[in-house]
């Protein structure tokens, strides 16, 4: 029995050894995930004061760094958000970049099913926009040919007045 334990507890000893080494690393990747949430809960309370540029520099932070399902998704969404208020008018272009990085980085994730409104949304928009932009083309086409016809008809007024005077001689 005696020998039996004599030769556990080197073996003992090796196991904690070796688990003590991996919990090591695995404190690092804790560390990171809480910085990560560190930051959204700061972009979070910067939101709620009104600190909207504050809010975006953390919310960035957190989706540059590493991919983490219950984190990124949230500051995806929570950025879109924030670039929909820009003013800008790429901001809805921007938002909806970042609305469709959540949708195929986190298609299960409820940020995305609470995202999915707001995607189809600017999603619209950005058609109607379109939709606009070719229509303006045409109407700038259209009075381009308008100015045209005027002008040939100005000239055949002009020909056709020669042309009575030619007739009246």
């Amino acid at each position: 029995m005696r020998r039996k334990l004599a030769y556990m507890m080197p073996v003992c000893l090796l196991l904690l050894i070796l688990s003590g080494c991996g919990g090591m690393s695995g404190k690092g990747a804790i560390q990171d995930v809480s910085d990560k949430r560190l930051n959204l809960a700061k972009a979070v309370t910067m939101i709620r004061a009104g600190l909207e540029s504050e809010a975006r520099h953390y919310l960035v932070l957190v989706i540059d760094d590493s991919w983490e399902s219950g984190v990124t998704d949230e500051a995806l969404f929570r950025l879109a958000l924030l670039k929909i208020n820009d003013g800008d008018l790429g901001g809805g272009k921007s938002s909806l970049a970042l609305l469709d990085k959540l949708r195929n980085s986190y298609p299960k994730s409820v940020w995305t099913k609470q995202a999915a409104p707001l995607h189809s949304y600017l999603t619209g928009l950005k058609n109607i926009r379109n939709r606009e932009s070719e229509l303006r083309d045409k109407n700038l086409s259209l009075s381009r040919d308008v100015r045209d016809l005027r002008q040939m008809i100005e000239r055949l007024k002009s020909l056709d007045l020669e042309l009575e005077q030619k007739i009246k001689r």
